[in-house]
């Protein structure tokens, strides 16, 4: 680790996806959110737009009285909701922690952008709204399973029956076009078209476990990071092509695991990998935690808001890796090396 004599614990940020903005996190845009400053100006300019489109406003959702499924879960408004959410929490995580490095989960890789510098809050609030518009274009499903056992630890069975279940329902033929959506620690988040993930839901193992029972379809979501979302890719690179992407301010890790520093990124590459490769292939977050772990030893893996859906997966990774000795899932609560604020 770099020697400093900054006194807050250095982090390496983690930026939630889709499904993190639930009935607790009403409200939290509100009370994160300072009154002045590059984020409160975004959201602004994010709500007039909403207004003036006819759509409820971020700030309104935000501070419903009641968390309504069929509107927070909207592919539009979720997608803004988490986007703000986690750019407001950050204000004050900055306070607490020195952030050597910034990564994203799927729709997080869109707020790891901002909050690694890349991309001024307004510039990514505009990306969030196009590429939530343009995702509609893809028709499909997703769906969530696991690979791991209650202790957390790879489970080798289940890692070959849900590779057996993806070959099989390929075999069927094009209309049931399935592919790994998301490597997520332990769990994998799978999509294709409607009957490849209905089939997958009757050949995948069933688990059980204290939380939930696998696999889950994700409802509202589309075939996210697959071949499916092509033309996404296509009309993304062609709309999205003035984005000022900038050399980040501090190092910032893809959905490939790939590290962008401040001194050789690449703005281009950064911006086609954005709306075009990460838009139709793997995003792989278990990549991009263990290159986390390995080329920065931060003291804390910090898993932004809204919500806590990261604390598993990164857990899962932990544990896979032993890092620092962690071997258990009794050591890894005890140890605060997975942080959620």
């Amino acid at each position: 680790m770099t020697t400093t004599n900054d006194p807050r614990p250095s982090a390496v940020l983690l930026c939630p996806g889709r499904g993190s903005y639930g009935k607790p996190e009403l409200g939290s845009i509100t009370r994160n959110l300072r009154p002045e400053g590059p984020v409160a100006e975004a959201l602004a300019e994010a709500d007039r737009l909403r207004a003036t489109a006819g759509q409820p406003t971020i700030t309104e959702l935000d501070n419903a009285e009641q968390f309504r499924p069929r509107l927070h879960l909207d592919g539009r408004n979720a997608a803004e909701l988490i986007h703000f959410a986690t750019l407001a929490h950050l204000e004050h995580l900055r306070e607490k922690y020195r952030i050597v490095a910034v990564a994203g989960n799927s729709l997080g890789w869109y707020s790891a952008l901002p909050a690694a510098g890349s991309l001024a809050p307004t510039e990514s609030a505009q990306m969030v709204r196009t590429m939530a518009g343009l995702q509609e274009l893809a028709a499909g499903a997703q769906l969530l399973t696991t690979t791991v056992g209650a202790d957390w630890l790879p489970d080798p069975r289940l890692v070959a029956e849900v590779d057996g279940a993806l070959h099989a329902t390929l075999e069927l033929g094009p209309e049931f076009l399935v592919a790994r959506s998301i490597r997520l620690g332990g769990h994998e988040v799978l999509a294709g078209t409607a009957k490849g993930v209905a089939r997958l839901l009757e050949l995948l193992p069933k688990v059980e476990t204290e939380a939930r029972s696998f696999p889950i379809q994700l409802a509202g979501h589309g075939p996210f990071h697959t071949e499916l979302c092509g033309e996404v890719a296509k009309r993304a690179t062609a709309e999205l092509a003035h984005l000022p992407l900038r050399m980040p301010a501090v190092h910032l890790i893809d959905g490939r695991g790939g590290l962008h520093t401040p001194w050789s990124a690449n703005p281009a590459e950064l911006l086609h990998y954005t709306t075009d490769t990460q838009v139709r292939t793997t995003f792989d977050f278990t990549a991009a935690v263990r290159t986390a772990i390995r080329e920065f030893q931060p003291d804390v893996l910090l898993c932004a808001g809204p919500g806590t859906s990261l604390r598993a997966p990164v857990g899962h990774v932990v544990l896979a890796e032993r890092w620092r000795g962690i071997d258990s899932k009794q050591a890894l609560f005890a140890s605060g090396l997975v942080a959620v604020e």
